[in-house]
């Protein structure tokens, strides 16, 4: 181990109050930040920014397939570099929290899990299973050594570790001895700081909860079940994620995690971690597939709306988390326990009444409390009240304290929450020092900071706000010990101080004395109070964005920088309350020259013309089973024809997509599309030999539910004729007394009941209900093979032929997507198909039926090769500049390492090559991205790079191209499926995450 948060080892508790670290109270201010989301010389920045967040520990999983790629081939390299991440940690001092799984979710690739173990016949996942046992232990065997150095107990970072992942999601309920296994499993191979659960809560383990609406009842609901189990969030799902076809998720608005945040304090939760702080990116071909229907594959860009962009920009979410971590890690800490164990009271709350014509009604504060009698002896009489407006503008609450006496009239944002509390004991005092204690204020507290020269106390609200709040000190006498602010007028009474202000743009600062203890007030906008920023002797206000260049930050003020940008002018506030403002240059001009030109040649893929290379398969089998984990495979058939044919061809087990080469010539795609899938094509073919190449493309393997270890490529050979029909339309539905009847509605004719609703479209259905079944028929041939196909809605259920069961799901089991072959329960004529929806919500769904002859076989000679590759050679043919309109092109194409084949179009297809030029001071230090127009689907290298996947159907546009990966000469490679045109393909400049970062600057 390079580097430790300490050279001492330290002691981590859970208990009931949260985290104790060597006996102290810690509130848990965590946030996920994946190290191989990023490249490996993003992390310190990424750390960085994320302690300057308020951020006390980086929370990471470890995804098994990564780290061993082949059985028993382990890489901790490069962006693999586990051991070196959490040093980092360490080094900038920053707690951790690992994830070992195995199972991690993630919406990464197979949740986790490597192709090649899942693809092992008898094995079985997340139970004790021999097989899966025997592997799992020599993955820990490599992987828990490394953790256990790194623990706190030994110098290092890491202070949790988590058994396994949402058990309970695996539709592995009542296993939980498995989790057992795998907590003595860490045990034994050194784990010795507190192991914890979520979604799989059992006896001796803290039982920690994820989520985000509702999140903080959720707490309430766990302590009241467990009172024992501590109030930490383990994910606090501050984002979401994007799927390919579908809408962005960005509906997770900042005002949305002020509130949460607010309600989690509220209820005393003693911390949580944001899921995620930091998403980055699905390099390779590492993006996922989670449920909720066929198409629900991630996107390459994990950005996730998170709080830091995949670029390293500041969102709204990263000021308005790092407001309340301050809080958190300066008063809230103590706080959470006393409001955990708090009962009803505090003080008599009036919110405003409707007025027609002028405002709407109030509501009743989200909590209301007064201390419990187990609270410390200095909080007995605190009250905390959280005031709620869900309204869309402001109104004014009426607040009636008792102790002291004092009606206070509290305006409320709109959509927010607002914390008034009263008698709060304002830090830990020493022995020759008066506490200081807060009776009640109207404005929201930002923090309290103990410092030699003196305490700073916070507040902020908005700007021009009117507002009020009392000290009292005991044993002491409060006295101004400066100049008065205009903006403030205040009153002193013995003990007692009254200050009343509104609140101005620039900082205002009103220094204080109790004896010999000197007190700051400090009055900020919200939007300075989200970039306050505490240093070695002072503060400053203003930049979005402070760093110690220092790791140890000790360096001095020769060691700050600031961002340029945030809310200017910026401030200095010392120790003693001085308030001055800094002197920020003008900013350079910045670096404007674009990256390029890109000049593109374009070339064949070798595989689509190879002869050789091939893997003789008697028939076709799944990627995994033949050695291809990630990426992409050929399958190949070799056919001889006695005569023409002109027919469709159909792919039954085909996961997820390929593209068909017919004698070279690209045929079009098969399987998943978010608009639906395709099992068939048509295809005319004369008699003779003839050769069909199928370039299958794996989008991801399931990584959550019991659908985890999906098989991908094509798992059953191709077959002559089939005919898809939709099934999305002419249901009948039933709702009345068929909820009574139940799986007896399983054997109705559609055409023998009287409908609730006849005609309906599963894609269009407006019902809210308990319960609904749908019906429908369809016709069938003798000797045919039958597949359904069902994609939508993630609510439990089940699916019915003929009144037999043949898929039941659940949000856990299945989740939304349903394939099935019904062919043994079909009869020839008419066979009913019986749908049952519980807690249906109008949620679109899907279905598609298959019919194809299983004696139409074709008869075929099958190999098998792995990977994409562009042929050898200059390529065949030259593009120009994209920002040059169209270009010159070759007259002939660049000869090739294999002739093509006759009449072979230019579509299909096909890899686009391009050098070019980088200099940073010319064009800037980054962070780039590229943006694709004229390309449909497929994959993008960077010096040879995987940047991921790219695939113009939504929601993603734009596909990170990292500063880190540049060199002064570079070659950038695109594989498009369909052979697009690449000459409108740019590289951008990211200017939210690009750094504008300048030392300290002088006062003015």
């Amino acid at each position: 181990m390079t580097a430790s948060r300490s050279n001492m080892t330290k002691k981590v508790e859970v208990t009931r109050d949260g985290l104790l670290i060597d006996g102290r109270p810690t509130p848990l201010l965590g946030g996920q930040l994946h190290y191989f989301r990023y490249p490996r010389a993003e992390w310190r920045d990424q750390l960085r920014k994320a302690r300057a967040g308020g951020l006390n520990t980086i929370d990471t999983v470890i995804p098994w397939n990564l780290h061993e790629p082949r059985p028993g081939e382990y890489d901790f390299a490069g962006e693999a570099d586990l051991a070196h991440y959490l040093d980092l940690c360490a080094e900038l001092g920053l707690y951790a929290i690992v994830r070992p799984g195995p199972y991690i979710c993630a919406e990464w690739e197979n949740g986790g899990f490597p192709a090649w173990l899942t693809a092992q016949p008898g094995l079985e996942l997340r139970v004790d299973n021999p097989l899966y046992m025997g592997q799992l232990g020599r993955w820990f065997d490599a992987l828990l050594p490394i953790l256990a150095a790194r623990q706190i107990t030994r110098g290092g970072p890491v202070i949790l570790c988590q058994i396994e992942n949402e058990h309970w999601a695996s539709g592995r309920y009542g296993h939980d001895d498995h989790q057992r296994t795998l907590a003595r499993a860490a045990i034994e191979r050194g784990i010795d700081v507190p192991q914890y659960t979520c979604m799989g809560p059992m006896d001796d383990w803290a039982e920690l909860r994820n989520g985000w609406s509702g999140i903080a009842e959720k707490l309430v609901q766990t302590r009241a079940a467990w009172p024992d189990n501590p109030m930490i969030v383990s994910e606090l799902w501050s984002g979401w994620f994007d799927n390919w076809g579908a809408s962005r998720h960005t509906h997770k608005t900042a005002a949305k995690l002020d509130m949460t945040l607010h309600q989690l304090a509220a209820v005393g939760a003693s911390g949580w971690s944001h899921w995620m702080w930091a998403g980055g990116t699905n390099f390779g071909y590492w993006g996922g597939r989670t449920v909720g229907g066929d198409t629900v594959h991630m996107t390459t860009s994990y950005d996730y709306d998170a709080p830091v962009t995949e670029y390293g920009g500041l969102t709204a979410k990263f000021f308005v988390a790092r407001r309340h971590h301050m809080f958190m890690s300066t008063i809230g800490a103590q706080m959470a326990s006393v409001l955990a164990g708090a009962g009803a009271g505090g003080p008599k709350v009036i919110a405003p009444a409707a007025v027609a014509g002028r405002g709407e009604a109030g509501s009743a504060p989200y909590r209301s409390a007064r201390a419990g009698s187990g609270a410390p002896a200095e909080w007995a009489d605190f009250t905390a009240t959280y005031l709620q407006n869900p309204s869309l503008e402001g109104q004014t609450h009426q607040v009636y304290h008792a102790r002291p006496a004092a009606h206070l009239a509290i305006e409320v944002e709109a959509a927010s929450i607002k914390p008034i509390f009263a008698n709060l004991p304002l830090g830990a005092t020493a022995d020759d020092l008066p506490p200081i204690v807060l009776e009640y204020h109207t404005s929201r507290v930002l923090g309290f900071w103990r410092r030699a020269a003196g305490d700073t106390l916070v507040l902020y609200g908005g700007a021009g706000e009117v507002g009020q709040l009392q000290l009292r000190v005991e044993s002491a006498e409060l006295r101004v010990d400066s100049d008065l602010p205009a903006n403030s007028q205040l009153s002193t009474l013995n003990s007692q101080l009254h200050l009343r202000y509104w609140i101005a743009e620039r900082p205002t600062a009103v220094r204080l004395r109790a004896g010999e203890r000197a007190l700051t007030i400090v009055l900020l906008t919200t939007e300075r109070a989200e970039r306050w920023w505490p240093l070695a002797d002072g503060f400053v206000c203003g930049p979005d964005l402070v760093l110690d260049k220092e790791t140890s930050g000790q360096g001095g003020h020769e060691s700050v920088q600031i961002e340029r940008r945030g809310v200017a002018p910026f401030y200095r506030i010392a120790d003693d309350g001085a308030v001055a403002p800094l002197a920020i240059g003008p900013a350079p001009a910045p670096a404007g020259q674009p990256i390029g030109p890109l000049i593109w040649r374009r070339h064949a893929l070798a595989e689509a013309r190879a002869a050789d290379g091939w893997l003789p398969i008697e028939r076709p089998r799944a990627l995994e089973e033949l050695g291809c984990d990630l990426g992409y495979g050929w399958y190949r058939a070799a056919i001889e024809l006695a005569e023409d044919r002109l027919t469709t061809i159909a792919a039954p087990w085909l996961s997820d997509r390929a593209r068909l080469l017919v004698d070279g010539a690209d045929a079009g795609w098969l399987g998943v599309h978010p608009l639906g899938p395709r099992a068939t094509l048509p295809i005319a073919l004369t008699a003779g030999r003839h050769e069909l190449r199928l370039l299958a493309d794996n989008l991801g393997r399931f990584n959550y539910g019991s659908n985890t270890g999906e098989r991908k490529g094509l798992l059953d050979t191709l077959y002559w004729g089939g005919r898809q029909t939709d099934l999305t339309a002419g249901w009948v539905a039933l709702w009345q007394e068929a909820v009574f009847a139940g799986e007896a509605i399983a054997r109705a004719r559609p055409g023998f009941v009287r409908a609730d609703a006849a005609g309906v479209s599963l894609a269009n259905f407006a019902f809210q209900g308990p319960s609904v079944w749908l019906l429908r028929e369809f016709e069938a041939q003798a000797g045919m093979a039958y597949i359904i196909q069902l994609t939508g809605d993630r609510n439990p259920g089940a699916l019915f032929v003929n009144g037999t069961a043949v898929a039941r799901f659940s949000r856990h089991h299945g989740g939304g997507y349903i394939k099935v072959d019904i062919s043994q329960l079909v009869r020839p004529g008419a066979n009913a198909l019986s749908l049952n929806i519980q807690n249906y919500a109008g949620v679109a769904w899907q279905a598609t039926l298959l019919e194809y002859d299983p004696a139409a076989a074709i008869d075929a000679a099958w190999s098998f090769r792995a990977g994409v590759s562009p042929e050898e050679g200059d390529g065949d043919q030259r593009m120009g500049d994209g920002d040059q309109g169209m270009g010159d092109r070759a007259d002939t194409p660049t000869p090739t390492s294999h002739p093509p084949p006759p009449n072979s179009p230019p579509s299909g297809p096909a890899f686009y090559r391009a050098t070019f030029s980088y200099d940073a001071a010319a064009h800037g230090a980054g962070p780039f991205s590229l943006v694709l127009p004229g390309l449909g689907k497929g994959q993008i290298w960077l010096n040879g790079h995987n940047l991921g996947r790219y695939w113009s159907v939504g929601p993603q546009e734009r596909y990170k191209l990292p500063a880190a990966w540049l060199r002064e000469a570079n070659e950038l490679l695109i594989l498009d499926e369909q052979g697009g045109d690449p000459r409108g393909v740019a590289i951008l400049p990211d200017a939210l995450g690009a750094n504008q970062l300048v030392p300290l600057p002088e006062l003015l």
